[in-house]
């Protein structure tokens, strides 16, 4: 029989096949920033280069654009106008190319305003109003701030309700709104803000009857939205009575559809899908006028980005013969369709006939061999799917037929192994895992002991724990110095139980993960970190016996991460450490309520599949906030936990939560140095209503203006704060508030705390600094100071006379006592002293009572509302130093 040319290395062949694991996304910067574009694809010796708007870039880099190639990344250190444009990878092996999906690569701008006319806006009372705020263009989508009575807002507060089309809405409006508006754009990237050029007034009306009207949207509108995205329908009424709104769709009522949800009168869907596309009407009522004038439509489409599937129909192909693939592509708008061979574009010829759904080559020959890419692209985003094309030449047989080698199908190619070394007295053939059910390989046992004495290279030795039904074919061993961004890979065979390291360096810190690969794929990874040793260290073999590593539960994960899925849910996210040689069987997220008296975890979802880093936890409470963290668990048991996330609190869309009423007692304070003052405060809740924080406010006390406060803000169940960047020396005004989703509380007790004085002046004593004239070089009094000057003065006056009069009274009553001795008379019971005085307290206390001492009050500058009440509202009366009027009756 006739031989096909290196029939043999076919499987190898196949199983160079190329797959991205990763594909560069578009990114939005501003220009001069630094941008990093992340490729990576299997196998692990795959060749990965750049294009730059269809144009093949250097191996290391474009010098001249400032582009720099690096392993499995370009990078562009300062972003400019020859920079900005369509990126794409290129993966090739000797099987052929693959191109990625193209990445924009977009420079961040915004826009100015367009000049407009203040608008007028009138609205009944007690309805909703609506103020438009018509945002510039902006890349990325600018966010939206508005002035509402001299503070700017960036997130809805109270009865201000924020939509995302930077529409302002205000809800149960009052007199009180009135007045004018105005917003402004912020650019998150680039960090800009841009006010717009005019200012809206909102005027409020009272009438006894008015007819319904929707308000906003003046007109019917269409609106495109992406598939997964929330979708805001904004429908506004103003009449007298206040209007009853309803929605319905394509005809059908809304209010008991899943689906949707009210916020006010808008209609909200979380998530949409194709079916929410339609026509959606919002229906106005009072019962005034006619009961078909207040409506107005909205006609919603639901975009939805390219899928694709590409397959070669053929699954024997000679020279000579017809291919055809098909391309599968579902999107909306329908996708713009490109073929590529071998990462290049095909063009309609005599050879390729081709569609957006067909492709056709004729007379094939070994030119055509490689990879066939359908790539789809819309607007919405853009997807690729890849096929392999292996034709074999047409070699006549002894029976006159023509020996066909049967290609696998891509999903089989996907899962090709390596071919086993040929054994001498027979050839081995590859074991396709595609005719048994076959597992992934368990990950290796690592045996290398986690410090070497060797200070620039590792002996890393594992042996193989299952092999899941089918033979390792080979092992994949990442490492890198711990921090450090990028991996040095290496490729082994499966017969392979060792493997050096090189090139460390000494007396550092590495993490190793290795892998085996057998037909069904790579499985799980073993992870375990080394020491290398000092350089000039011992050069021989170590004498200390090898010992099998010592096996424990895994490493614990590091800090997970939070963020919103739903209104009572939240996905919590981690990334595992190293396992210390068994695989991580499952993972296990705890959580703890930040309620005051509360703090025992407990389990959130247990026994997480090890491929899972993400898990939703359901079921929390609105107005509540929780940390958690995560647990690795293997045969051996749980890891240490990580390390707690940040706080996380569930806000919900729901009813809100009431306002606080009263605000949190501040209980102590104290200056630790001339810029900071550190609080603590209580606070109990009335009726168990929940808040998301605190609001510190503090300004000089010599200040009158409200405008003069600033405002910290503390988050969670924290009772204790250090305010900083404080004047030295300077008295500060301080109060509180809580906060939740329904408001601001009261203001609890107002307290005054004055700063320290800077060190150098600490070392001049006062009297020495108040008795000498003033003259260049001496420390001036300040205007402050006077008070407590005089306040000395008097307290030394007093003392000296207490010290001058001592002797004269007891010189009075040694002599009255002789007297009475020499004349014989008996002595008195009870001697009362004639130097009588009385202490009088300027905060009011009654004449002749003793002043009481305090134990809670601050010496010198703090001053309490008396008999320890807080003053209401943050309004306090005009303040006393403490003082003494002395009284002295001889």
């Amino acid at each position: 029989a006739f031989m096909i040319p290196n029939a043999h290395k076919l499987p190898r062949i196949l199983n160079d096949f190329p797959i991205f694991t990763e594909e560069p996304l578009s990114v939005v910067q501003k220009l001069g920033g630094s941008v990093t574009l992340r490729c990576s694809a299997l196998p692990n010796h795959v060749n990965i280069s750049w294009r730059l708007n269809g144009r093949e870039l250097p191996n290391g880099g474009d010098e001249e654009l400032g582009l720099l190639v690096q392993p499995g990344s370009l990078f562009i250190p300062s972003l400019t106008n020859l920079t900005v444009g369509r990126y794409q990878c290129v993966a090739t092996t000797r099987v052929g190319s693959c191109a990625s999906v193209l990445a924009n690569v977009t420079a961040a701008k915004l826009r100015d305003f367009e000049p407009d006319d203040q608008q007028e806006i009138e609205v009944d009372e007690g309805n909703t109003a609506v103020i438009e705020c018509h945002l510039p263009e902006s890349q990325p989508k600018a966010q939206v701030r508005y002035s509402v009575k001299q503070e700017w807002l960036e997130t809805s507060k109270g009865n201000y309700l924020i939509m995302p089309s930077g529409n302002l809405q205000i809800a149960n409006a009052t007199r009180d709104d009135e007045g004018p508006y105005k917003c402004a754009a912020y650019n998150p990237v680039t960090q800009e803000v841009k006010t717009s050029t005019s200012t809206d007034r909102l005027r409020i009306r009272r009438s006894t009857s008015e007819a319904a009207r929707i308000i906003y949207p003046p007109a019917s509108r269409s609106i495109m939205v992406n598939k997964g995205q929330r979708l805001v329908l904004e429908c506004v009424a103003s009449g007298i009575p206040t209007p009853h709104v309803t929605w319905a769709k394509d005809g059908l009522d809304l209010r008991n559809h899943n689906n949707t949800r009210f916020l006010l009168s808008n209609l909200l869907i979380d998530a949409v899908s194709e079916s929410d596309s339609g026509t959606y009407m919002c229906h106005a009522d009072n019962g005034m006028g006619s009961a078909s004038s207040a409506r107005v439509l909205y006609d919603v489409q639901v975009f939805e980005p390219p899928q694709v599937r590409v397959e070669l129909q053929q699954q024997d192909v000679a020279w000579g013969d017809t291919v055809r693939f098909s391309c599968q592509v579902r999107g909306k708008p329908v996708p713009t369709v490109v073929w590529l061979h071998n990462a290049q574009p095909l063009s309609p010829s005599p050879r390729h006939r081709m569609s957006s759904q067909v492709l056709r080559v004729l007379n094939v020959g070994p030119q055509d061999d490689g990879m066939y890419q359908c790539m789809a692209e819309n607007g919405v985003g853009s997807s690729q799917a890849a096929t392999r094309l292996l034709t074999v030449p047409t070699v006549p047989s002894r029976s006159g037929k023509l020996p066909l080698i049967r290609p696998l199908s891509p999903d089989k190619v996907l899962r090709e192994q390596s071919p086993l070394k040929p054994v001498a007295t027979s050839a081995v053939l590859p074991f396709d895992c595609s005719e048994i059910r076959v597992s992934l390989a368990e990950a290796p046992v690592i045996l290398s002991q986690p410090r070497t004495g060797k200070a620039d290279y590792y002996e890393l030795t594992w042996k193989p724990r299952h092999d899941g039904g089918a033979p390792v074919l080979e092992y994949v061993v990442k490492y890198r110095k711990v921090q450090h961004r990028s991996w040095t890979t290496n490729t082994i065979s499966g017969s392979q139980q060792k493997l050096t390291l090189t090139k460390l360096q000494p007396t550092s810190l590495y993490e190793v993960e290795m892998a085996a690969k057998n037909c069904a794929g790579i499985g799980q990874p073993a992870m375990m970190t080394f020491r290398t040793g000092r350089r000039g260290g011992p050069i021989g073999p170590q004498k200390t016996p090898v010992v099998p590593p010592r096996l424990s539960p895994p490493e614990a994960p590091d800090r997970p991460t939070v963020s919103m899925a739903t209104e009572t849910s939240a996905y919590v996210t981690w990334i595992p450490r190293g396992n210390r040689g068994f695989p991580i069987q499952s993972f296990r997220v705890e959580y703890k309520k930040l309620r005051k008296g509360s703090g025992e975890w407990e389990v959130a979802v247990n026994n997480i599949p090890p491929s899972r880093l993400s898990v939703e936890i359901t079921g929390l409470e609105k107005g509540t906030s929780y940390k958690f963290r995560v647990l690795a668990v293997n045969v051996l048991g749980a890891s240490p936990p990580s390390a707690p996330s940040k706080a996380y609190t569930v806000v919900g869309s729901g009813p809100p939560n009431r306002r606080p009423i009263d605000g949190p007692y501040i209980t102590y304070n104290e200056a630790i140095n001339e810029t900071t003052i550190i609080l603590k405060w209580t606070y109990t809740p009335v009726n168990n209503t929940p808040i998301y924080g605190f609001y510190i406010f503090y300004r000089p006390t010599d200040s009158d203006n409200d405008s003069d406060y600033k405002k910290d803000v503390v988050e969670g169940d924290r009772y204790w704060h250090s305010i900083t960047d404080l004047q030295p020396e300077t008295a500060y005004d301080i109060k509180m508030q809580c906060f939740n989703e329904g408001g601001e509380s009261e203001f609890g007790n107002v307290v005054i705390m004055e700063t320290k004085a800077r060190l150098h002046q600490r070392t001049t004593p006062p009297e020495t600094a108040s008795s000498r004239p003033d003259h260049p070089g001496n420390p001036v009094p300040r205007p402050g100071d006077l008070p407590y000057l005089i306040v000395g003065v008097v307290l030394g006056a007093f003392v000296f006379i207490i010290v001058a009069f001592i002797p004269i009274c007891l010189w009075r009553v040694w002599a009255k006592q002789k007297q009475t001795l020499d004349m014989r008379f008996p002595t008195l019971a009870a001697t009362v002293s004639p130097c009588q005085y009385t202490m009088v307290p300027l905060q009011g206390l009654a004449l002749g009572r003793p002043c009481p001492v305090d134990p809670h009050l601050t010496p010198a500058h703090t001053v309490y509302a008396p008999k320890g009440e807080y003053i209401p509202n943050g309004k306090h009366t005009k303040r006393c130093l403490p003082g003494l009027q002395v009284i002295l009756a001889l």
